[in-house]
């Protein structure tokens, strides 16, 4: 896309969906959570959900996507093999004399340019393997929050403790035992406890009772057992419907009625 002009765009209400910006000239600024982002020969990934405007200046150039955020939870899921405990956070501006950027532009360039349009429209099997191409070479070249568990996937073989105490939640998802309790299950300290399940499960123990919750959650859903999404939420210890469809989609990426409907 090229802009003639500098002028500035109020936006509607958005998506949720992460916009990646890589400028080729001109400026481009983002009114970002209240803080404005941009500029020339930098790339910007910006949450829509927080865009209140944005300007073009200098004759502003650019390739850019936007994604929805499930896609990425979803994949992200999947690539670490457990639910994920956060939402996916991007850097919001990143350096495109890296190497590695070229490599998003040349993605995005073919997904947007002309050379290949019949190839990408005349089929369903194209759009959907240059999406996947698009959101495992975002995660794993753009900085994010996660960043660092893909490169250094958490350790295989925990200590013996941590072992006992992730059984027990597997073996009793529903008794939500504090920490405390649980360290004394296993004869540690809750500190000891705490580290293990930091270290090895990259996350905190509830943070954990809650991803096995999720998990038998999804299953049940998947197989169209248990009553209503609501009725698998209470089953699984969520009392609040609306609380137990957040933390889904955070985890997964897709939301419990998606689950249950595939």
């Amino acid at each position: 896309m090229h802009y003639q002009g500098d002028f500035t765009i109020a936006l509607p209400t958005p998506q949720d969906e992460i916009t990646f910006v890589l400028p080729t000239a001109g400026k481009i600024i983002f009114d970002h959570r209240g803080e404005s982002i941009g500029g020339a020969q930098v790339g910007l990934a910006v949450d829509k959900l927080d865009i209140r405007s944005v300007r073009f200046a200098e004759g502003h150039a650019q390739c850019g996507m936007s994604i929805r955020r499930g896609l990425f939870a979803e994949r992200l899921s999947a690539l670490l093999g457990r639910p994920l405990a956060a939402p996916v956070r991007f850097a919001p501006v990143v350096d495109l004399n890296v190497a590695a950027f070229k490599g998003i532009r040349a993605l995005l360039e073919m997904a947007t340019g002309t050379e290949f349009d019949q190839l990408i429209s005349s089929g369903l099997l194209m759009p959907v393997r240059l999406q996947e191409m698009l959101v495992d070479a975002v995660l794993e070249t753009w900085p994010h929050n996660f960043s660092e568990a893909l490169r250094s996937p958490m350790p295989s073989i925990a200590p013996r403790h941590v072992k006992l105490a992730m059984a027990y939640i597997h073996e009793q998802p529903l008794s939500l035992l504090t920490g405390s309790d649980l360290a004394g299950r296993v004869n540690v300290s809750l500190r000891a406890l705490q580290d293990g399940f930091k270290r090895f499960a990259g996350t905190s123990i509830v943070g954990y009772q809650r991803q096995v919750r999720l998990e038998q959650a999804r299953r049940v859903l998947a197989s169209g057992q248990g009553g209503s999404v609501a009725q698998v939420a209470l089953q699984h210890g969520f009392s609040n419907a609306g609380r137990f469809a957040q933390y889904f989609q955070q985890a997964f990426g897709v939301s419990p009625a998606q689950v249950r409907g595939r």
